[in-house]
Order: structure tokens, then sequence, then C-alpha cells
């Protein structure tokens, strides 16, 4: 019964995020300036706010402090994969509705395919996934912040990604690698930071010893 409530909460996050995609695509088809699209990287943290409000399970969200309680650990390694389908199925739920809403607008439709195609093309995945991972992991403690950085950095968070390319309806092996590169970028960067937070600690512990 808990896995299917993790799995409940994981679809609501992955809707959550969705709506911030979605917000974001909406605004930065029609606002193209670069104030526009700073806007349209705001509103993308209402995916992550609900997320945070409503206690949602967001995979991304999860991982980087999947070390911090190490007698769940074993639980934790069944919960991840399983609010990682549920985000999955959220987001590219969404994603899929938003594409025959709006297939027949052209602004929005013409903007999400580029979103999509900037995606899968873009050389730097890995460093745009690890700073993304990185970013929502600070994200926790200041929300708008950290995640209008990413948005409009153009880094790439998995979840957000399974959203644009449902609504792009862009089924292809590209997108395949590039969801299974970002979920292990965003992973790697999450971790990244909750080491050096840490080793931080440590470090300045020892010291006031």
């Amino acid at each position: 019964m808990k896995y299917l409530k993790v799995l409940l909460f994981g679809i609501f996050a992955g809707l959550a995020i969705g709506l911030g995609s979605f917000a974001f695509t909406i605004v930065s088809a029609y606002l193209t300036s670069k104030e526009g699209v700073m806007f349209a990287s705001m509103l993308f943290s209402i995916g992550l706010i609900l997320v945070c409000v409503l206690g949602l399970q967001l995979y991304t969200g999860k991982i980087g402090v999947v070390f911090d309680n190490r007698e769940k650990l074993a639980e934790n390694a069944i919960n991840l994969p399983i609010m990682l389908v549920g985000n999955a199925i959220g987001a590219f739920a969404l994603g899929i509705l938003c594409h025959f809403i709006f297939k027949n607008v052209p602004d929005i439709a013409t903007r999400i395919e580029a979103i999509s195609v900037a995606k899968t093309a873009s050389k730097f995945v890995f460093l745009e996934g690890i700073f993304c991972g990185a970013l929502v992991y600070i994200a926790v403690y200041c929300i708008i912040v950290a995640v209008t950085l990413f948005v409009y950095c153009g880094f790439q968070h998995c979840i957000a990604n399974m959203f644009y390319f449902g609504m792009a309806f862009n089924w292809n092996i590209d997108m395949l690698w590039n969801l299974l590169l970002v979920i292990l970028t965003n992973s790697i960067g999450a971790l990244l930071v909750r080491c050096i937070v840490h080793l931080t600690a440590i470090i300045t512990a020892k010291k006031e010893n």
C-alpha cells in the first residue's frame, strides 16, 4: 500500500512539474524578449512549489538526500524508481494532453517543438543535467531563485523534459537517450552538492573542536 502511495504522489509530482513546464512554454511562446523568458522561467517554479507544499514525491528532489537516513536506505532504493515511474506518468500524460489541445495553435506548437529539439540536440547535456540537479537540490531552500536560474540557463531537468517531449509528441531514440542521460546527470548533480554540504559541515565541526 505504501508503494502505491509513493507511485500516486509521484504521478502528482510529475503533473506539478508538467504544469510549471507548461507555464514556461506558453509564456515564452509569446514573450520572446530576455525579460519575457526570465518571467517564464520564474513561472516554472510553480511546479516545485506545489511539490514542496503538498509533500509530493519528486525524484530529482529526493535523490540528493537518499543517503541521509542509512536505516531507510533499502526502502529509499525501492521508492526512488517507483516515484520516477510516477513522475514519468504524470509529466508525459499532461504533455500528451496539451499536445492534442494546442497542436493547432501555431505559436505554441512551434515553441514546444523548438524546446524539444533543443533538448535532444544539445552537445552539453551532461553538464546541463549536473547543474540542473545541483540547483534542484538547492531549490528546496530558495525555490524561485534556483529554479529560475536553471530554466533560464537552459539546464535540463529530466521530469520537465518528459513533459516537453510528450507535448511535442517527439518520440525517437534521441528522446530516450536524452532522458536516460539527464536522469543520471540530475542525480549526479544533486549528490555532488549533498557531498559538498556534508564535507563542509564535517570540516567546520572539526575546526570548532
